[in-house]
């Protein structure tokens, strides 16, 4: 029987997919994730569903839509009975198979050191959780650093959250977790396969390289960010409040032109060092004779704003936020292609599984890479609204009362907001949006459901004193009649 293969899943926070060069970026260097695209599957319209960190994360982990999860916003985390309900995620069906299930770096779940399945953690959490404990922690205290709140960093204030890291390059955040990880590779038995999960802390803000990794790029050749629009505007003044509470400390009530292209100037310089941190994991690949019999996925929570539409970071469902990377390299047979099928994140969950030669499970809404078709449309929720996209059109609605449709076919930019037009198409959005929408609901409260009130004669449920499971598993029929 061929041998499972090792599962190298590469997640850096807050990536945008058009920061790279195999996505079109001519302005920063990123041979070695190019070069994974050159030798498997490119995916060119993959979409975070829930732009958030912690929804994101909760998804890709369960395979559930964030509305099932209930993890719609960063203060929420998933259900700690979910075992009950039979949701496991990705790592325990994979321990279950007889992988070694591994996490370094990020993973942002509460309690910040559970394992949610995995056998061996080695953490560095949020750049912007300054006070966590973490092993990134303890290894700056080893060599007298702290974590610091990256306003104290040179520039960070005046330059809207692009400031420079006065670390030592192998403590800076994204390269303590490169090294990390490839150690662990090199350590691991090889007596059967695992299955990594690599949390690298940026690029998300603060945009904090090293300031010799600024020199590498011309600010000029990077692309000017996307205008304002009046259906942006409308999440101004959220924006602004969110980024000015203590974990950012930045007002971003004024962001000049300047202050945007440092932003994405700092942003560019991070991405080309997690490039070479990629480099520096399959390196350790290749050293231990396992890179042959490896799958190796680099992908991204969401994506960033970085000054496009006068916004910094994600949430709200424009492209900017909601488009990532996916690149999907098996190397035990490379096969160089572009899949521009609308993909969704949730589909990583039944892909590890397959890949793993596991059986699919019943709790998993994404599909497995390589199944879906052009006619597939993607729902995302949030705590702030709704979004579902198709191919070649977008529908959201944001709790601010902000509705918007936009033909990204011919204005792939979203500043034309045809919400008063198009009302087939507006209707035939809608209506897939409300049936995952009511198909999440019902999946989030399958908990309730009281199978036996369907109980033939007879049944203890008709009875004096009978109990009710609960959490009623999620397997379970929960349709309701």
């Amino acid at each position: 029987m061929t041998r499972q293969p090792n599962i190298l899943f590469i997640l850096p926070d807050q990536l945008r997919h058009d920061f790279l060069g195999c996505y079109g970026a001519d302005f920063l260097q990123t041979p070695t994730i190019d070069a994974l695209a050159a030798k498997g599957t490119r995916y060119e319209t993959a979409i975070s569903p829930s732009p958030i960190c912690v929804p994101a994360r909760a998804s890709m982990l369960t395979g559930q839509h964030a509305h099932a999860t209930g993890v719609i916003h960063n203060l929420a985390w998933l259900r700690p009975d979910r075992k009950h309900m039979g949701i496991a995620t990705w790592p325990e069906h994979l321990s279950q198979a007889g992988y070694r299930t591994e996490a370094v770096g990020k993973m942002h779940f509460y309690p910040w050191d559970i394992d949610e399945g995995f056998q061996h953690r080695i953490i560095s959490e949020d750049k912007r959780h300054i006070h966590i404990q973490d092993d990134y922690h303890a290894a700056l205290e080893a060599e007298g650093f702290r974590k610091d709140h990256a306003r104290c960093h040179a520039g960070y204030t005046d330059q809207k959250g692009a400031s420079v890291n006065p670390l030592p390059d192998h403590l800076q955040p994204d390269r303590w977790v490169a090294l990390q990880a490839a150690n662990r590779i090199r350590q691991l038995p090889k007596d059967r396969p695992f299955a990594m999960m690599v949390g690298f802390p940026g690029p998300h803000c603060p945009y904090d390289p090293p300031a010799e990794a600024l020199d590498r790029i011309d600010p000029d050749r990077i692309p000017p960010a996307i205008p304002a629009t009046a259906e942006s505007r409308t999440h101004h003044d959220d924006f602004i409040a969110a980024y000015k509470r203590d974990w950012a400390d930045l007002d971003y009530s004024d962001l000049s032109p300047a202050q945007i292209k440092k932003i994405r100037h700092h942003y560019a310089a991070l991405v080309e060092r997690l490039d070479e941190d990629v480099a520096s994991l399959l390196d350790a690949l290749r050293e231990t004779g396992q890179l042959q019999n490896t799958i190796v996925v680099v992908a991204s929570d969401h994506g960033d704003y970085l000054g496009d539409f006068g916004l910094v970071g994600k949430a709200y469902f424009h492209e900017p936020s909601i488009r990532v990377p996916l690149i999907v390299t098996d190397f035990r047979a490379p096969n160089a292609q572009v899949d521009r099928t609308p993909v969704s994140l949730l589909d990583l969950f039944p892909s590890f599984l397959a890949w793993a030669g596991i059986a699919p499970s019943p709790i998993a809404a994404g599909m497995t890479l390589g199944t879906a078709d052009e006619a597939r449309t993607i729902v995302g929720v949030t705590s702030l609204g709704t979004m579902v996209r198709s191919k070649d059109w977008k529908l959201v609605r944001y709790r601010n009362g902000t509705e918007a449709l936009f033909d990204l076919a011919a204005n792939p930019q979203e500043t034309q907001n045809l919400i008063g037009n198009h009302e087939a198409v507006r209707g035939q959005l809608d209506a897939a949006l409300t049936k995952q929408l009511l198909e999440g609901l019902t999946q989030a409260n399958a908990d309730l459901y009281v199978a036996e009130a369907k109980s033939s004669v007879g049944h203890p449920f008709f009875h004096r004193y009978w109990r009710r499971e609960y959490p009623s598993p999620i397997g379970r029929d929960a349709r309701t009649r």
